[in-house]
């Protein structure tokens, strides 16, 4: 199954599984593009962790059946995000050549990047653009490619539990690339006047862990995660305090002012945003040609106290809200004002996997 454009549904929905829980978007696409349903539920912290195991293969399923059982969606033809350690993606660098021939060089180059069995992985790319590299006689224009492999039985168990709750998985694409997707569909303004090396860096601050993508122009050009994460927070002060885990949560949200609380925050986040830093600097540190045009963050996590202010400070006036609903249209006859807020937190990779439909193309 193609990892990032496998298309064969016009209305798909997109489902984003988490740590937390899973969200699920239905566009309608006419002359707008406009939200047709939208629904979340919770996951027990214990079903998924942020490695992507399945823990508790029997709460995600009667999660997803009670999530499409209120049948406010159109169709059970799903679009999923697959994260984990069992996926990973690459930046590599090949000789000027046709796309088609770049498929049929992929395999033989992935072998050489992949810490995987070759022959157990689904193996797919998308080409970035032309690069310099330097070689002895002075400089060699090469294709930039981001390789991404996943393990087969990863994907196939993935795959066979979704289905066995009922639905159908057409589209399987990474976790990344649709946060990429949804920046690409909001952002198109901001995207056509970004010049040469001009980077936008997308910030996914989740409970498991927090995802990073590189964008240039339409394309995604790296990704990388930190384990930092709003539930590693929570560890943290149920940790200091002898608190339960659930009991933390609730102190980190509700008492995060109080003298015993903030500083376990403030030091927590003072890690985060260090991880977060430290990525960002590998990344520009390997080409003199980018630079950091803005930072746009979404996610759960970021409503965890002090943290985007903490961020800020290293990137003044270059961080800023990502809005996966500012280009969505919304129906006349109304939608809750909580429901959107929500959508707008929570949902960016499920509007990303929902974007996945019928002509779209590597």
């Amino acid at each position: 199954m193609d990892l990032i454009n496998s298309i064969f549904s016009k209305t798909i929905i997109g489902l984003d599984i988490g740590v937390s829980g899973i969200k699920a978007v239905e566009l309608s696409f006419g002359k707008k593009t406009s939200l047709a349903a939208y629904n979340r539920i919770s996951l027990p912290w214990d079903a998924i962790t942020p490695d992507g195991v399945i823990k508790n293969e029997l709460a995600i399923t009667n999660a997803l059946k009670k999530l499409f059982a209120a049948k406010n969606f159109s169709t059970r033809q799903v679009s999923v995000g697959i994260f984990g350690n069992s996926i990973l993606s690459k930046p590599i660098h090949l000789p000027q050549m046709a796309e088609k021939d770049i498929e049929d060089q992929i395999y033989w180059e992935a072998e050489q990047y992949i810490p995987f069995n070759i022959e157990e992985c689904e193996i797919d790319f998308a080409v970035v653009g032309n690069t310099l590299q330097k070689v002895e006689a002075g400089t060699q224009s090469m294709i930039e490619v981001l390789l991404v492999a996943a393990k087969k039985e990863y994907v196939q168990s993935f795959t066979n539990l979704i289905e066995s709750s009922g639905l159908k998985v057409v589209v399987l694409d990474y976790q990344a690339f649709a946060l990429g997707n949804a920046f690409e569909f909001n952002y198109r303004a901001e995207l056509s006047q970004s010049a040469l090396g001009d980077t936008h860096v997308l910030i996914d601050l989740g409970a498991g862990y927090t995802k990073l993508s590189f964008l240039e122009k339409e394309n995604t050009v790296f990704t990388t995660k930190v384990s930092a994460s709003g539930s590693g927070c929570t560890q943290l002060i149920s940790e200091r305090l002898g608190e339960s885990f659930e009991q933390a949560e609730r102190v980190k949200l509700k008492e995060s002012g109080s003298p015993l609380v903030s500083p376990i925050i403030q030091d927590y986040n003072a890690h985060w945003v260090s991880e977060i830093q430290k990525s960002i600097d590998v990344f520009f540190g390997g080409s003199a040609e980018r630079h950091l045009q803005k930072i746009y963050y979404t996610g759960g996590a970021s409503q965890t106290p002090g943290l985007i202010e903490s961020l800020s400070n290293i990137y003044p006036e270059q961080v800023e809200n990502l809005d996966p609903v500012k280009n969505l249209f919304f129906p006349r006859n109304g939608v809750n004002r909580r429901l959107i807020d929500d959508l707008s937190l929570l949902g960016t990779a499920a509007v990303g996997l929902a974007l996945r439909k019928t002509g779209d193309s590597k």
